[in-house]
């Protein structure tokens, strides 16, 4: 609070005073008091009164710049009463009490809804175990078909297999950081463990990987959040016109804390509209890509994004309408910065 923020916020009190003072004035000077002696009472009254004031100020302003500094640095707003020395005054204790009761009602509506997102990830990892049983058996018995079934059989378990596995990826979407193994690994291991995984879907959409990256550049991360990272780019790739994907990787910089290992997914298949760029990572969005007739739900780039914001990691998405689009993911150098969060995680160009 500034001077004159104090000054209008008090402006009906100084007024009073004000008039207060004009008036003791005018009485001493009608009672036959020198001048020289209501001089002096204008000055002593004035005095005192700039004195109050000044204190006063300085109370009240020291109280709420310690009230907007704290609020500042907390992440969570609502424990600003626990870090608060409790006031003695009476209209700062009213904002106390306040802050106290607003605070303790938040506490309790962020537990209840951590608890709810406990129980639903709870719920769904359960049924992600209790289905793999299920996918399990019918991938023996597709084995029984005869051809050309079988391959389709195992296309189409493979496919639910993967949604399964985003269903639980989402679940703990929120709390990936806590669920990580930071290791140095060889990049182009990633790449090629996707392929492999892929490699059903990517043969059925008759599109052809080639994996130009140096096997010296090694990155540390957790490989099996890299791995669903760089799938989701894989599949959307394929499942959007694209008959050639090539992945590459580089290094720029070399110093640990700035510099950072960059992989790209390059496609030539149909692009994004330059409208659509923008919002390829939000949760649920489609496009006009996802409207034409894939089955497109707008969760896999919104996954991935999130990953890579628990991970500390950088992706970005840059496409040619009808031409072809490039992801890149960004690994830094410096391991520590991964426990991070990027103030740059997902961007567009």
């Amino acid at each position: 609070m500034s001077v004159l923020e104090y000054i209008r916020a008090k402006a009906a009190g100084l007024f009073c005073m004000a008039v207060g003072i004009i008036s003791a004035c005018v009485i001493a000077a009608v009672c036959g008091c020198p001048p020289d002696a209501v001089v002096l009472i204008a000055a002593v009254l004035l005095i005192a009164t700039a004195c109050a004031c000044a204190i006063d100020c300085f109370r009240i302003k020291r109280f709420y710049d310690d009230l907007h500094n704290l609020a500042e640095k907390l992440e969570r707003p609502y424990q600003l009463h626990a870090l608060m020395k409790e006031p003695t005054l009476s209209d700062q204790a009213i904002v106390y009490e306040a802050l106290e009761a607003m605070g303790t009602v938040s506490a309790n509506e962020v537990a209840q809804a951590n608890a709810k997102a406990k129980e639903h990830r709870e719920f769904v990892e359960g049924w992600v175990h209790g289905i793999k049983a299920p996918l399990a058996s019918c991938s023996l018995i597709a084995e029984r078909v005869n051809e050309p079934e079988r391959s389709q059989l195992r296309l189409e378990l493979d496919k639910v297999g993967k949604k399964v596995d985003a269903a639980l990826w989402y679940a703990r979407s929120d709390c990936a950081n806590q669920d990580y193994a930071i290791h140095e690994v060889t990049l182009a291991e990633i790449p090629r463990k996707v392929c492999r995984d892929n490699a059903r879907f990517l043969i059925e959409q008759d599109c052809i990987p080639e994996i130009a990256i140096d096997e010296s550049l090694k990155v540390f991360t957790d490989k099996k959040q890299a791995v669903f990272i760089v799938s989701q780019l894989v599949e959307n790739a394929a499942k959007y016109g694209a008959h050639h994907l090539r992945f590459t990787a580089e290094q720029n910089g070399s110093d640990q804390d700035s510099g950072y290992i960059v992989l790209r997914v390059e496609d030539d298949g149909r692009g994004i509209p330059a409208e659509d760029v923008s919002r390829v990572f939000e949760r649920g969005f489609t496009g006009t890509r996802g409207r034409e007739g894939a089955a497109s739900t707008g969760m896999g780039l919104y996954l991935a994004a999130r990953l890579c914001e628990q991970l500390g990691l950088g992706l970005s998405i840059s496409s040619v309408d009808g031409e072809g689009t490039c992801a890149s993911v960004k690994f830094p150098l410096d391991r520590r910065r991964l426990d991070a969060q990027c103030d740059n995680t997902v961007s567009y160009l």
